[in-house]
């Protein structure tokens, strides 16, 4: 009986929430395949993983019309391991790239974003947990369109959701950097197809305000079609003696109607002395990502992408990986895509700092350098 009456009051909430809003909406993303990794450490590797074209997600947003073109919004955004139910941080338990890219130390119901702000003609500002300007400018032209995310380059390490490689920075103060803590975004009105972002995220450390902060700034251009993104950022630690700066930028453009090309760079260095696991003092350390493909439609229906990453790290270590991947992907319904995927990953050497630069798809510990994967599975948005 209480439990029944728990509910309801939670339902209740919920619903006057709504009444007081001008529109609120629940969605989300279930996703799910089934994965084939060979070279993983103990062998060959079958595995069901959430996820793999976009990040299963569900969220809640609002809006309410405040007169005169202002408006009030929030967004609230959690993870969801459709593979075992969970909810939390990052991409779950079942990622092979969990060993050594998982995301962090977020552990909270709304995950990914949990922000509210207003809009107008001046643009937008959010307040709260925000994605850093770097992974949005990635994004735009990512060449898998983020898909494959605990093992995309551009994901973990140009948008910087690598923990062991950035979490000492940044105002989460630990785990993935992709998404700020405490943090305030600008975002322009788009005028003649261009705009712009600035982002701050507090360190909110006592008698030293920039220590564990993060500040960026973006420019962007899109017509709808085409487009082309770069930011840069710099982050602190919590001591103050080390940075991390970072650009990152992209570009697409459909050279026929059937044909879209894209192309990223991203580099991060830091300077100052800090230990980051398991490599240790990571001073100087640069982390360069290529990234290049393209999408055919086939049509209405099918979509075929090929994608390429080249991933280097030099400074402390001499470090290189290479991923190839072809996709395929099958629109049943505007909302249900069934799609099939084939990576091969190659590293400089089957050492540490080559293999952990394939992020999960060559086992780190293996003991090989080459590692192939097939993933199948269908994507619902509702």
């Amino acid at each position: 009986m209480k439990k029944s009456v728990l509910a309801l009051a939670v339902l209740g909430m919920f619903a006057s929430a709504a009444q007081a809003q001008s529109s609120v909406t629940l969605y989300g993303i279930v996703d799910a395949s089934m994965v084939y990794t060979t070279s993983q450490v103990g062998g060959k590797k079958f595995s069901m993983e959430p996820g793999q074209l976009q990040v299963s997600r569900w969220g809640i947003k609002g809006s309410e019309d405040l007169g005169g073109g202002l408006k009030a919004n929030f967004n609230l955004e959690g993870t969801l391991f459709n593979d075992t139910g969970a909810a939390g941080a990052g991409f779950g338990s079942s990622s092979p790239a969990q060993s050594f890219t998982q995301a962090g130390n977020n552990t909270s119901l709304f995950d990914r974003l949990s922000w509210v702000g207003l809009s107008g003609a001046f643009g937008s500002v959010t307040m709260g947990r925000n994605n850093i300007l770097g992974v949005d400018s990635v994004g735009l032209a990512d060449p898998l369109s983020l898909a494959h995310a605990a093992t995309n380059p551009n994901v973990m390490l140009s948008g910087l959701n690598a923990a062991p490689f950035f979490g000492g920075f940044g105002a989460n103060q630990g785990g993935t950097g992709l998404r700020q803590n405490n943090s305030v975004k600008y975002v322009s009105p788009i005028m003649s197809g261009f705009g712009g972002a600035l982002m701050y995220g507090f360190g909110e450390k006592a008698g030293d305000n920039s220590a564990s902060s993060y500040a960026g700034i973006s420019g962007f251009f899109t017509d709808g079609t085409n487009g082309a993104a770069i930011s840069y950022a710099k982050m602190k630690d919590t001591t103050n003696t080390a940075s991390l700066t970072g650009i990152a930028g992209g570009v697409k453009y459909k050279v026929h109607p059937t044909t879209m090309l894209r192309a990223t760079y991203a580099q991060t260095k830091i300077d100052g002395n800090i230990a980051i696991a398991p490599t240790g003092n990571a001073n100087n350390r640069k982390i360069a990502v290529i990234g290049l493909g393209v999408d055919y439609s086939v049509s209405e229906q099918i979509t075929l992408t090929g994608a390429y990453y080249n991933t280097k790290r030099s400074g402390d270590f001499e470090g290189k990986a290479d991923q190839y991947i072809g996709m395929a992907k099958y629109a049943f319904s505007k909302r249900t895509v069934g799609y099939a995927s084939v990576t091969y990953a190659k590293a400089g050497s089957a050492a540490f700092q080559d293999t952990s630069l394939a992020l999960g798809i060559i086992g780190v510990g293996s003991g090989s350098a080459r590692a192939g994967r097939t993933a199948v599975g269908v994507l619902h948005s509702f």
